[in-house]
């Protein structure tokens, strides 16, 4: 396999979750380097909306909220964004709240920089061991973010005004236990 093809996904959203349960934050010093290259590769074209900071680029795909960077999320290789029109959007999010539910697929869906102030401002949806757990309040207003994870794939959607981009990333091989040198 070339390094044209290599594809590898830098994804600390299971560690998040199992800390935000257990009330105990994640130590993610191990993601450091993976994380520091990842945004590297992914230096491109630039976005950002009131939570969360994205690049994307021949090498790469990244983002992370501005007010809580160890939420990221990096994929090497590459990876390409498509403009939706509202309709397309709020197409995809209902989509994504339908499969959350039936598929059990994880969702996370932010509508205000609020953040978690209230349960209208988030929804998420998530299994953990055996164990469904949903947090906020499902809405389908169309979210400033988006993440869904189904089995074969990440979905993630931002929005800035009227403007939405969306990113389908085929499942990657995950980096866990950090890169090191």
């Amino acid at each position: 396999m070339s390094s044209k093809h290599l594809s590898i996904e830098i994804d600390p959203q299971r560690l998040l979750l199992e800390g935000m349960e257990s009330g105990e934050f994640p130590d993610l010093e191990a993601l450091a380097l993976a994380r520091e290259y990842a945004l590297e590769r992914a230096q491109g074209s630039p976005g950002e909306n009131e939570i969360v900071r994205w690049w994307h680029g021949p090498g790469g795909f990244y983002y992370e909220f501005k007010e809580f960077p160890a939420a990221f999320y990096g994929r090497l290789g590459l990876v390409q964004g498509e403009y939706l029109t509202t309709g397309q959007a709020r197409e995809l999010v209902w989509e994504a709240l339908t499969r959350a539910d039936k598929d059990q697929a994880d969702l996370t869906l932010f509508y205000s920089a609020n953040l978690m102030q209230s349960d209208q401002d988030f929804f998420m949806a998530y299994t953990l061991g055996n164990s469904r757990i949903e947090r906020g309040e499902a809405r389908y207003a169309l979210p400033l973010f988006m993440r869904f994870r189904a089995s074969e794939y990440l979905l993630v959607l931002f929005r800035v005004q009227d403007e939405y981009l969306a990113f389908k990333v085929p499942k990657g091989q995950p980096v866990l236990g950090g890169l090191s040198a």
